[in-house]
């Protein structure tokens, strides 16, 4: 048994302990906080880790936005046909050869001259018969380049992924200078429009250079 004496000396002596001998405040240890931490690069290798990932990102960003401004001419083409597709076909054929001149003017230069022959011997069967009739023509800008050159060229520059040296091409290149029956003009326009879409979105970014003759500088 505690005597009361016992009880009130053990109280002086532990005068901070909330009425419990058994709990003193000078026993307890405060919690020390850890240290923040720190995600920033702490050595050198870090830091070129970094710049060279920012470097890559930069570089790559660069590079798509350039695709971007290079090919956008061919989605824009696109919706001007499909946005046209309910005209008239004289006036359908005369839109899709517009648009196809100025997407040719664009990826391969308004300036660019063609050599005849080199078309020519790409669509026939005789080959050297035909290279010795043709070797002496004259070379064609891109801009004046019409009829079954065009379409030779058109199928060339699409890796051979559409089908315009075809009937199709020849009731195309007909319907420029003369109307054709309702029956026909209705399949005419509906395989047009399918041919040069895919051809604007598909024709290489440059011509072989077999066809090429001369390519003027713009200062020229």
């Amino acid at each position: 048994m505690l005597s009361t004496s016992h009880i009130q000396k053990a109280a002086q002596q532990n005068e901070f302990s909330f009425g419990n001998p058994m709990l003193q405040l000078n026993e307890f240890v405060g919690i020390e906080m850890p240290e923040a931490i720190v995600f920033m690069p702490q050595t050198w290798g870090w830091w070129l880790l970094l710049s060279i990932v920012i470097l890559l990102f930069v570089l790559f960003s660069y590079m798509k936005l350039r695709h971007w401004r290079k090919n956008r001419y061919r989605k824009q083409a696109v919706k001007r046909v499909i946005a046209a597709k309910e005209k008239p076909l004289a006036e359908f054929s005369f839109i899709v050869l517009t648009e196809i001149k100025q997407a040719m003017s664009l990826a391969y230069g308004a300036s660019t001259m063609i050599e005849p022959s080199s078309l020519r011997l790409a669509s026939s069967i005789k080959g050297v018969a035909a290279t010795q009739a043709t070797s002496r023509a004259a070379s064609i800008s891109l801009a004046a380049l019409n009829g079954h050159d065009l379409l030779v060229l058109l199928d060339i520059a699409a890796e051979h992924n559409t089908s315009f040296n075809t009937p199709l091409g020849d009731a195309w290149q007909q319907s420029l200078l003369s109307k054709i029956e309702v029956k026909d003009a209705i399949a005419v326009q509906k395989n047009l429009t399918l041919q040069a879409c895919i051809w604007f979105m598909h024709h290489r970014t440059n011509l072989p250079c077999g066809l090429v003759a001369i390519k003027e500088s713009a200062n020229a």
